[in-house]
């Protein structure tokens, strides 16, 4: 059996035409599948659970998503710990799980391995709790405090938003409210912890906790941050002024900010981020306001199928 999960407005609204026009292909009358559509935000998670709760590991051969970054990490916090091998046909506007992963780009070549049953990469995705929550919850791509929660808020909240992702230019409205934003934003006092180490950062312009290089739609933010082995990489961005932020964000893409001195990388097993007033984060694009969180990764990886690298 391989589970479909198709979130149908991924995609300028167009995941679910996409979906059906591929099903048309003769290899859907090779397999025994059946498919799931999201109908609110929060749906994937409650999709995934009852996939979980319904069927053993051994039922399934892959489960399938539609969709971007968001609807990954729905997925995978309603899987939890059950055992599946699991395939993206990115549709989201950032997509930046698909270009950690090297996923292919073609639908149908992605479909092609899946059958093939060919092993894909190694992957552990990060768990994290916030400081004024009980549950632990996993997170996909990164976990960022501070400008970048306040970007990605923006972004997301942004009416030009739909008609750059239609034009495939998805990252243009990350960039427009990074300009924005940049003009009102104030740094923040962290206190971090990594591996029982703490370092204290007092004109804080963000950090981000990364599981893989991007976010914000292709930004390679944390170019030595790796998702094939327990360590977390924290990228921090301290004491920096903002004109020289332009300059920073200028040469993102290209993973070359890295050597701005007011750039800091660091890696740990466990990380914790603390602040004593509450402070703008975000979750794979998710935002909201927190105190701090508690980070590592989920002991055992999962298998992501459809990659160009084994």
């Amino acid at each position: 059996m391989y589970i479909f999960i198709i979130n149908p407005t991924a995609g300028n609204s167009r995941a679910k035409e996409h979906y059906e026009k591929l099903i048309k292909n003769s290899i859907f009358d090779k397999i025994e599948y059946k498919t799931y559509f999201t109908k609110y935000v929060g749906h994937a998670e409650r999709i995934a659970e009852s996939i979980a709760s319904s069927y053993e590991p051994g039922d399934i051969k892959t489960i399938i998503i539609f969709g971007g970054d968001g609807t990954m990490n729905e997925v995978f916090n309603g899987l939890q710990n059950f055992d599946v091998p699991v395939s993206l046909i990115p549709r989201g506007s950032g997509n930046d799980f698909s270009r950690g992963v090297k996923l292919i780009k073609s639908p149908i070549r992605i479909l092609e391995q899946v059958l093939m049953d060919k092993r894909g990469r190694t992957y552990y995705l990060g768990d994290y709790q916030l400081l004024n929550k009980q549950k632990s919850r996993r997170f996909v791509n990164c976990v960022g405090f501070g400008f970048d929660a306040v970007v990605a808020k923006s972004a997301n909240e942004s009416a030009s938003k739909k008609i750059f992702n239609k034009i495939k230019l998805g990252k243009i409205s990350y960039v427009i409210a990074l300009i924005k934003q940049l003009f009102f934003y104030k740094p923040i006092d962290l206190t971090i912890e990594i591996d029982g180490v703490t370092k204290k950062f007092h004109r804080c312009f963000l950090a981000t906790i990364n599981n893989q290089p991007y976010f914000g739609g292709g930004m390679k933010i944390n170019p030595l941050a790796t998702n094939n082995n327990k360590s977390l990489s924290i990228l921090i961005v301290d004491s920096i002024s903002k004109l020289k932020v332009l300059f920073l964000f200028g040469t993102v893409f290209t993973g070359k900010h890295i050597n701005f001195k007011e750039v800091h990388i660091l890696e740990g097993k466990d990380i914790k981020i603390s602040s004593k007033t509450k402070v703008p984060y975000q979750v794979d694009g998710e935002t909201g306001m927190t105190l701090g969180c508690q980070a590592s990764k989920v002991d055992k990886p999962i298998n992501i199928l459809g990659t160009k690298v084994n």
